[in-house]
């Protein structure tokens, strides 16, 4: 009786994405400001001044346009950057993925395998598939923890992505083929 009442309260790793709230856009002000700050320790006073010029004239014009743009976006999307930012950050990137932005998979004793002795490919290897494999598992079955800021919890979606994925190669953008499926 105790098992059964433990796995109805049992959290899954994907049960609040249907209802988590859809991504804000930041206000223009706030985004120009953090602009600003950033700016400043790399610009020396005149530099400074002009750019803030530049960003005023920006916010009354074409900042004020785009960030209109942006918000009749983010009426149609839950997540109005998620596209360009799989475009950008994996998609338009003419270099291989596995070496130069996904370095490693799920393995949390990797560090005790680097750096790597002679003679321990074998072990090494075992225990990154032994790691991925379950893993695997966790997701498959929705036993991975839900992660969350505070009681808040934050998007998983991105977890469905590690593995039954691929990357089909395109001639200026490729796309990804994803045939992850949970075991429920």
């Amino acid at each position: 009786m105790e098992n059964q009442l433990t796995k109805s309260v049992e959290e899954r790793t994907f049960q609040y994405q249907d209802s988590l709230p859809s991504l804000p856009v930041p206000a223009l002000e706030e985004s120009l400001k953090k602009y600003l700050e950033s700016v400043k320790p790399f610009a020396n006073e005149d530099e400074y001044k002009k750019t803030e010029e530049i960003v005023q004239k920006f916010q009354e014009g074409a900042g004020k346009r785009l960030h209109q743009k942006l918000l009749e976006r983010a009426r149609g999307k839950r997540n109005w950057l998620e596209e360009w930012w799989l475009n950008v950050a994996y998609l338009d990137v003419r270099i291989p993925s596995q070496l130069n932005v996904n370095f490693v998979g799920p393995c949390p004793h990797f560090e005790h395998y680097w750096p790597a002795r002679e003679g321990t490919q074998l072990e090494r290897g075992s225990m990154m598939l032994w790691h991925n494999l379950n893993y695997w598992q966790l997701l498959r079955r929705e036993k991975l923890p839900v992660h969350k800021s505070g009681n808040t919890p934050l998007d998983m979606n991105q977890f469905r992505m590690l593995f039954s994925t691929c990357k089909v190669p395109g001639i200026t953008r490729d796309s990804i083929m994803n045939y992850f499926k949970t075991g429920k």
